[in-house]
């Protein structure tokens, strides 16, 4: 039997051991990161050049004191300061807190380095074997609710009609589709994901159209919404606070913001539409949905000029494409 000096020695040196296995685990810039961190009003906020070298990019200014660059082999991102405007490979991506500066220095913030840079810098992967198969669209609006009205045209006409044309260009690609509403029928709102999860979606997408409320018709282009993190304040006009809390849409933060992204990008590219940009919304049906969602304004029905082309057939089959392309390029990526 050891004695009790032996074993307080095995104790002492097993502690050592972990200790030192755990430090060797630890993420180099994880222990550096907590050097270069600073609190601005009410939120953790990192030295941009810090961020930047552990991430491997670039850093130059374009106007010195305004916009800067940040760029490596095949990323290329532009922040301004004191915006909550960005963009990454020329995409328009919309911060959560604004870029700050402070003694000279340039923050960004640990959320938007979390929530905002990494699911586009090292996207999240689908655990083995877990494939997107099955994909719920939502023809906004409906029935009683006939969304926006431009000239006699209801969006709830438009977004199902979109919808359904999504639907078959989805299955030809070997999907499996369910709807929220075939017909003109409004369902709730939290009835809408409700039908995702029924299902078994691997995916939720709410389609809609935007128009001008002052009767301005210069308003143009697609923006694609994710789910707002706990913590930040939204994007969208009605814009809800930080201290919104926490909702079951939020357990898909990262992936939410990644199939935003191929979405918009592939809208931007397949219909050379005016870049409106990723944006942040908590919607009560991406707040509801338990898998990765968004909800897509392909366009505006008061724009002259785009409105005439949404209410055509042709151009609604290239939006349901390009939104296709945008599934697919996501799926790509979470399934490598």
């Amino acid at each position: 039997m050891p004695s009790p000096a032996n074993s307080r020695f095995v104790k002492y040196r097993c502690l050592v051991v972990l200790l030192a296995v755990l430090l060797m685990e630890t993420p180099p810039a994880f222990t550096k990161a907590a050097a270069y961190t600073a609190r601005i009003r009410e939120a953790r906020y990192v030295r941009l050049t810090e961020w930047a070298k552990w991430q491997g990019l670039g850093i130059q200014w374009l106007k010195r004191g305004e916009s800067v660059q940040l760029a490596k082999s095949g990323v290329r991102l532009q922040l301004t300061v004191d915006s909550r405007e960005a963009s990454i490979n020329g995409l328009q991506l919309w911060l959560l807190l604004p870029l700050t500066s402070r003694n000279g220095d340039i923050y960004i913030s640990q959320l938007d380095i979390d929530a905002t840079f990494r699911p586009l810098l090292s996207p999240p992967r689908n655990e083995r074997g877990n494939k997107v198969r099955t994909i719920c669209l939502d023809a906004g609006h409906g029935g009683k609710d006939p969304g926006n009205r431009v000239a006699g045209r209801q969006e709830k006409d438009y977004t199902l009609r979109l919808t359904q044309e999504l639907r078959d260009q989805l299955r030809k690609a070997g999907f499996k589709v369910v709807l929220t509403r075939s017909g003109d029928s409004c369902p709730e709102l939290s009835d809408r994901p409700a039908v995702a999860r029924r299902t078994g979606a691997d995916l939720f997408l709410s389609l809609h159209f935007n128009a001008t409320e002052n009767g301005r018709a210069d308003a143009r282009g697609s923006e694609v919404y994710a789910m707002t993190p706990a913590g930040a304040a939204s994007t969208n006009a009605r814009g809800e606070g930080a201290n919104s809390g926490t909702f079951p849409g939020n357990r898909s933060d990262e992936k939410n913001l990644l199939l935003a992204y191929q979405i918009q990008k592939s809208l931007i590219r397949g219909l050379d539409s005016e870049d409106r940009g990723v944006r942040r919304a908590r919607f009560e049906v991406l707040r509801e949905a338990t898998m990765p969602a968004a909800l897509v304004e392909a366009g505006f029905l008061s724009h002259p000029t785009e409105g005439k082309k949404i209410f055509t057939a042709e151009y609604r089959r290239l939006m349901a494409k390009a939104i296709v392309d945008g599934i697919l390029a996501y799926k790509q990526i979470v399934e490598r």
